[in-house]
């Protein structure tokens, strides 16, 4: 039995979901078309209703023409393997996307990313399936980027491989259509090695063979110690050994990083990856997961436990085992001489090393404890995820290696952007930053320590958002990879699907990414390593921080970078003009005289003393910024800001000011810098002679340049002058 239902008969609109709704004809076909929001954050639908419910079981084909990209979906859903054609790429024919229903029929049903409609068809006879064809990309790119996103090729578990297999099939052709050239999965310890020795790829040999029927490539996250990459033996077998919480308690599934087993079976792992893999052409990259929730680099923070599960997890110190008690007391024993010598750092009266416990951070008495113990939990981090990378190379020497870098820089989390920075530079892989929001001011803050030390340190680069993304966040985070030089791009699809304009506007920006290039910035905030280790206050509240929060008002003045601890001991302040201190004045003496030998060699450092008064080492010496405020700071100077750094506008007009009349500050970014413009404009100078430019704002911006140019900017839109 077959009904048809034509649109002026079962199209039901919403006033509040459809603004605007018109019948229309198209190449002579009579359609229903349904204009995109202006919204960011709701989308237009067709809502058809089925007055009279027909027998369960049912298909519903949609006929439309085939004009613009988008993917068709349905509320409520589907699952993958029960959808055929749903990708629209522009073929400019009439096509049919096929849903199967089993069980009763919705009364009502929802369809989103569909513009021209022309029946929607209800039977019990299956119709012809066809999927979306292939259709060459709408954007043509130049250069060798790696333009990644995700598809539902992640099953549940390896027997649900024709899940994945369909969401491949469903999804590739648009992503193919929009120009990207890399499709990442999950490739999970537990799917490949199910029984203990034994590896079989049969589940991800036909996942890159799907990726590879639709012209793509492949760039896969190897996940083993995660909680929900366990193959079942170890999970419930006696060697799973996971993180607890020294909180609580609690264990999680994720594996600590202190049991040795995990370097077994985790080399191992990306060794079998490697032999399997490395010589096929599709692989264009891998990305290393080894800890955390999701794979980042970092200790566990919000995700879940073994097969999925809800689990005890939170942004906590996850060091309560015996093994990494151990590998405490180890450390301690190499950064102190004797016990005494502990003792008098710490204040404290111990007989033995061994009976030094780990211990929440917030209890320390003395500033050195509590740095001693950061210093061990972070470098514990950087140390296991050096060795995945090393392991990595070996296994694949000729393929492109990113490191996951999770977080914004709190100290719970572990992850240390410097160190692993320094660690894939030995590699040369890069890092990809798994954080970004849809803000894009946000997005600096958060993601500047890491791609500073990138560029320093000589590595590639790429972002990855934290999850959810409107048409203002992609185009946020093309600008941000436009600005700093970014070989690498990740977006989830329902970034760009998700919403009417993100598809629109990728087309009309994406080819930006050929204009990537590195900034010129003569100024750098000093990423205050030390401080945040000492005091949760500076960047654990992300939202709270006054470090972001006058991060993000002075982005809006110039761009610069962050300059961290690490970074300035192996050189970078030679790259910079001026330093400013934006928010903890507590460092470590070798930093501090570092810096005070750059400012004598003709830097210009500013800071803040009204917030936490004026720099001083660990140990509270204040020698060195004394000298300063007496004036002896040989061929550089040194500004004591008086006033308030929150609210941050007159800080960061004073900022303006001041580098704007700052000597030897390159010519282009004074240019920039005199632009007149509003304070949602963000600019950026890059080396290979564009001014990029991003109105993160609802409104058009109108932009004077220096040289007199006038400049229109439409709302949450690059441009490049």
């Amino acid at each position: 039995m077959r009904t048809v239902f034509f649109l002026t008969l079962i199209l039901s609109i919403n006033a509040q979901e459809i603004a605007h709704w018109r019948p229309a004809g198209a190449n002579g076909i009579s359609l229903e078309i349904t204009p995109p929001t202006r919204d960011y954050f709701s989308r237009s639908a067709h809502i058809l209703t089925i007055a009279k419910q027909p027998a369960p079981n049912r298909f519903l084909v949609l006929e439309f023409l085939d004009q613009g990209y988008g993917l068709i979906t349905l509320s409520p859903g589907v699952p993958e393997t029960h959808q055929w054609g749903p990708a629209r790429v522009n073929s400019g024919r009439v096509r049919r996307a096929v849903f199967k229903f089993d069980g009763p029929n919705p009364a009502k049903i929802r369809i989103e990313g569909l513009a021209h409609l022309r029946a929607a068809i209800l039977t019990n006879d299956q119709p012809k399936l066809e999927p979306a064809p292939l259709v060459d990309p709408a954007i043509k790119f130049t250069r060798h980027g790696e333009r990644v996103s995700s598809v539902p090729g992640d099953a549940n578990t390896p027997k649900d491989i024709e899940l994945a297999l369909a969401g491949i099939r469903n999804q590739a052709p648009l992503l193919r259509a929009l120009g990207f050239n890399g499709v990442e999965t999950y490739v999970r310890w537990g799917y490949v090695e199910r029984q203990r020795g034994v590896y079989d790829w049969t589940f991800y040999d036909a996942i890159l063979n799907e990726i590879e029927k639709h012209g793509l490539q492949w760039f896969p996250m190897l996940l083993a110690g995660s909680g929900y990459a366990l193959p079942a033996w170890l999970h419930d077998g006696p060697e799973s050994f996971g993180f607890q919480c020294l909180e609580h308690g609690v264990v999680h599934d994720t594996q600590s990083i202190f049991h040795p087993f995990q370097t077994e079976y985790a080399s191992k792992f990306i060794a079998a990856f490697g032999e399997r893999y490395r010589n096929r052409k599709s692989l264009l990259g891998i990305r290393l997961g080894p800890s955390g929730d999701y794979g980042e680099a970092q200790y566990p923070a919000r995700g879940p436990g073994y097969g999925f599960r809800q689990h005890h997890t939170h942004i906590g110190y996850w060091a309560g085992d015996p093994l990494a008690r151990q590998d405490f007391r180890r450390y301690l024993k190499e950064q102190y001489k004797d016990l005494d010598s502990l003792n008098k750092a710490w204040e404290t009266t111990h007989t033995s090393f061994d009976e030094i416990q780990t211990f929440l951070p917030d209890t320390a008495i003395t500033r050195r404890k509590r740095i001693d113990f950061a210093n061990w939990y972070t470098g514990a981090m950087s140390d296991w995820c050096e060795k995945w990378a090393l392991w990595s190379r070996a296994a694949l020497p000729n393929t492109q290696i990113h490191q996951s870098s999770g977080g914004w820089g709190p100290i719970p989390i572990g992850t240390d952007y410097s160190y692993q920075a320094r660690s894939m530079a030995k590699v040369k892989g890069g890092i990809r930053l798994t954080n970004e929001s849809d803000d894009f001011a946000d997005n600096f803050t958060i993601t500047r320590m890491a791609s500073s030390a990138a560029r320093f340190y000589g590595i590639e680069l790429g972002y990855e958002p934290g999850g959810f993304g409107s048409m203002r966040g992609v185009m946020a985070r093309l600008y941000n990879a436009v600005t700093t030089g970014a070989v690498h791009l990740f977006y989830y699809l329902g970034n760009l699907t998700a919403n009417d304009q993100a598809i629109d506007a990728w087309r009309k920006h994406g080819h930006m990414l050929d204009m990537r290039a590195k900034p010129i910035i003569d100024v750098a905030a000093f990423y205050p390593d030390t401080a945040i280790k000492l005091d949760d206050e500076v960047v654990r509240y992300r939202w709270a921080s006054t470090f972001f929060t006058v991060g993000r008002t002075l982005r809006e003045e110039l761009d610069f970078d962050y300059a961290s601890e690490q970074m300035i001991a192996d050189g970078a302040l030679a790259r910079y003009k001026v330093l400013l201190f934006l928010w903890g004045a507590v460092t470590e003496k070798a930093t501090l005289e570092k810096i005070d030998q750059w400012v004598r060699n003709g830097g210009i450092l500013v800071y803040c003393p009204r917030n936490r008064g004026n720099p001083v080492t660990v140990e509270g010496d204040s020698t060195i910024s004394n000298r300063w405020l007496a004036g002896d700071t040989g061929k550089g100077k040194v500004f004591a800001y008086g006033g308030e750094v929150i609210p941050a506008r007159a800080f960061s007009e004073y900022i303006h000011s001041l580098v704007l009349n700052t000597p030897g500050i390159h010519p282009r970014i004074q240019a920039a810098m005199k632009m007149k413009k509003p304070d949602t404009v963000y600019w950026s100078v890059l080396d290979n002679g564009k001014l990029a430019l991003l109105n993160f704002s609802s409104r058009p911006a109108t932009v004077r340049l220096a040289s007199g140019k006038v400049i229109l900017i439409p709302p949450h839109e690059p441009h490049i002058e």
